[in-house]
């Protein structure tokens, strides 16, 4: 047995003797109402509170709702000591009397999740419980209880019913305001809340909110200063609601625990019946969960992201949020889907994991078209992009032959016609013209040549990748390691795009990284190519916002291969791509 184990066996103990005590303490007290109610459902309030709580507690340990039950269940049984006739355990009793109200409160604002989630709750709970403590305890110092024919008040400061009567009045007027406040949140609660979350909040809002409201029917009588035996029996009421709350609670767990085999049961029937469940997954899993607003998310590894069933990317909902949340789904070790549901179920891991195996196979199945969906939709866009960059480029160089070299060799023609019309007359004009022709032709033609190797360096196609590669670190405007490089000459097509890989990322790190340095390692390994350039400058790099990296990747997609980019801020950027190489 673990530690918890042996902590509520030692609760449960406790909690025998605790229900036991006021009831021996009430059969051998004289009569009074008070007392015989306490004889007879005293032990069964408190017993069932700590019984349910811990049955609540050994379920969802992380959850308060279970140990908050707990200390209803308490601290009624220290409040029953109100029958006894020693005036310490008699005192004891009357200071306890309210707070098992007050721990309820807390419990109905706090469930199902056991916290609380606004600042009104806090309020509302915090004021419940200072008006429980602070509030009855000050009108219990100035209690005579022998006028009551009770035992005498060990505690008394002061015999003054002038005093105790404000007091009550003054605690019961903030009680029932509280409880209006309270009414307001559950019942605003269970509008907004989905079926799921009403199944949820059912068995203990409907329990526990008669408890409280009998307990402002109670404060509204003896406000209105109703005859005793109204009051009395109001009281013996609400006594007998309260009794109520833990088994509604157990049976809602209970029910919970029956629909979740059920609906396990019925998954598992409906999948073995459909022949591919293929667009119905989605409807017989928010089913089974009672969820309607349920949506799956599919796992591809080879992408790092999560899609839906036609491969769009889909994001799981933030930690935190208090409407959404995401459960995973693992088949034989490996992640498959996330279920993205109602945040009502957290308390119900249990019942989304046991749907989530059942449908394991088939939600395997789905992935597997969801990520074939994908590479399609990845497909169409890379095409539509590569269009969209092929057209660009074509503008480009026309833009640049336009502006660059053909104005050059216009200006050259012109210059050469100059030139012969003056070579008889003015000769040392002609020669002059013709050293000026001679650098327009070195400037045309070196335009040319950084424009062809923009398109597909010559040395790349003459010499290999090596090579290439290093005429792009000496031509860097940083230093530029190159770490391995190929000794063998790879396909033409593998070695352009290893080539542009190299010389994009090294012209970002030049122009945005703030790096002092960049490392590059082209490897081939076990039938691929694996192209690594690093560099120690700024990171943070966003290859969704470029569209050098998104160009590169779809080169690097169009031969089978991957582009990641790793760039953390402050930690430099990784550009990798890998390539099968047969």
């Amino acid at each position: 047995m673990t530690s918890h184990g042996y902590l509520r066996l030692a609760v449960a103990a406790a909690g025998f003797v605790a229900g036991a005590v006021p009831l021996i303490l009430a059969i051998n007290s004289p009569g009074g109402a008070h007392r015989a109610v306490i004889a007879a459902i005293g032990p069964v309030i408190g017993w069932a509170f700590i019984g349910t709580g811990l049955y609540a507690w050994a379920r969802r340990p992380a959850n308060r709702v279970g140990p908050l039950m707990i200390a209803v269940g308490f601290s009624f049984c220290v409040a029953s000591l109100s029958v006894a006739q020693q005036p310490w355990l008699h005192a004891m009793g009357l200071l306890f009397l309210p707070v098992p109200y007050a721990i309820l409160t807390h419990i109905l604002l706090a469930f199902p999740t056991g916290e609380l989630t606004s600042r009104a709750e806090r309020v509302i709970v915090g004021l419940s419980y200072l008006s429980a403590t602070v509030g009855h305890w000050s009108a219990v110092m100035f209690q005579n209880t022998v006028r009551q024919g009770a035992p005498r008040n060990p505690i008394l400061v002061a015999d003054d019913v002038a005093v105790v009567v404000t007091l009550y009045r003054l605690r019961f007027t903030v009680g029932v305001i509280l409880l209006v406040a309270l009414a307001v949140i559950l019942i605003g609660r269970w509008r907004k809340a989905s079926l799921s979350q009403r199944r949820a909040l059912a068995p203990v809002f409907i329990s526990g909110g008669l408890a409280m409201g009998l307990m402002g029917v109670w404060y509204l009588a003896s406000l209105a200063r109703l005859p005793d035996s109204v009051v009395d029996l109001l009281w013996e009421v609400r006594v007998v609601a309260l009794a109520v709350v833990p088994f509604a609670f157990l049976g809602g767990l209970l029910r919970s625990r029956v629909s979740q085999a059920g609906a396990v049961s019925q998954l598992v029937a409906q999948l073995g019946e459909e022949d591919s469940p293929r667009g119905k997954l989605r409807d017989l899993l928010a089913e089974a969960l009672g969820d309607p607003t349920l949506t799956l998310a599919y796992w591809l590894p080879e992408r790092g992201e999560y899609v839906d069933s036609d491969g769009r990317a889909v994001k799981l909902p933030a930690e935190g949020r208090s409407d959404r949340m995401s459960t995973m789904v693992d088949r034989q070790g490996e992640r498959i889907a996330a279920l993205i549901h109602d945040a009502s179920l957290a308390d119900e891991q249990e019942l989304i994991k046991a749907v989530g195996a059942a449908a394991s196979l088939a939600l395997e199945n789905e992935r597997l078209d969801a990520q074939l969906y994908a590479k399609l939709e990845e497909l169409q866009q890379s095409r539509a992009r590569i269009v969209e960059s092929s057209d660009a480029t074509r503008r480009r160089i026309e833009r640049d032959l336009h502006d660059g070299a053909q104005q050059r060799l216009v200006s050259l023609a012109l210059t050469l016609r100059l030139a012969r019309s003056g070579l008889r007359n003015e000769p040392e004009g002609a020669e002059r013209l013709l050293e000026s022709a001679s650098r327009e032709l070195d400037l045309a033609l070196a335009e040319l040549r950084e424009l062809a190797r923009g398109i597909h360096p010559a040395v790349l196609s003459e010499r290999g990748l090596g090579a290439a590669l290093d005429g792009v670190a000496e031509r860097a405007p940083i230093p530029v390691e190159l770490v391995s490089t190929p000794t063998e000459r790879l396909p033409e097509q593998l070695e352009a795009a290893a080539y542009f890989v190299v010389a994009e990322a090294v012209t970002n790190v030049a122009k945005y990284a703030e790096a002092t340095h960049a490392t590059v390692s082209v490897e081939r390994n076990d039938g691929v190519v694996v192209v690594q350039v690093d560099d120690d400058g700024r990171g943070g790099a966003d290859p969704s916002k470029g569209s050098g990296l998104r160009g590169l990747a779809d080169r690097v997609s169009a031969l089978s291969g991957r582009l990641e980019v790793t760039s953390e801020p402050g930690q430099g950027t990784t550009v990798r791509a890998t390539i099968p190489c047969g």
